[in-house]
């Protein structure tokens, strides 16, 4: 009989546990502070790369995050709204596809579009890439 009541009692406190508990670990990760996204750069006949970006603290594996930053922020992470260095390119068909996935401050951000060609790309997004 005493050894049901202590299998009783553990059982009502890890209910218990579990229930003050369960708030606490469904917050989701995305909802921390700062922005986080994964840039790849696809040009056609290869030479792709990665980058790691985060912001809020501004860093990752990014060779111009501060400036990338800035400028993701002055747009609140909309990369169809940049247009950082508007300007002529050359006519030339050499297409770059750029996609950028992860989340700017709590929100899910995805971004995908494919620009004629490198020139194109880099007056559009700027540091970001």
């Amino acid at each position: 009989m005493a050894f049901m009541l202590t299998v009783a009692r553990r059982m009502a406190v890890f209910g218990l546990a579990a229930i003050i508990a369960s708030p606490i670990a469904a917050q989701p990760a995305a909802a921390a502070a700062g922005a986080e996204l994964f840039i790849t750069v696809k040009p056609r006949y290869g030479g792709a790369y990665s980058l790691r970006l985060t912001c809020d603290p501004d860093g990752g594996i990014h060779p111009r995050p501060h400036q990338a930053c800035d400028v993701l922020r002055d747009v609140d992470g909309y990369f169809v709204d940049l247009d950082v260095d508007p300007g002529p390119c050359p006519l030339i068909w050499d297409p770059v596809t750029v996609e950028a996935r992860g989340h700017w401050y709590g929100r899910p951000d995805f971004y995908a579009h494919e620009f004629p060609n490198e020139c194109v790309m880099k007056r559009k997004l700027g540091p970001v890439v």
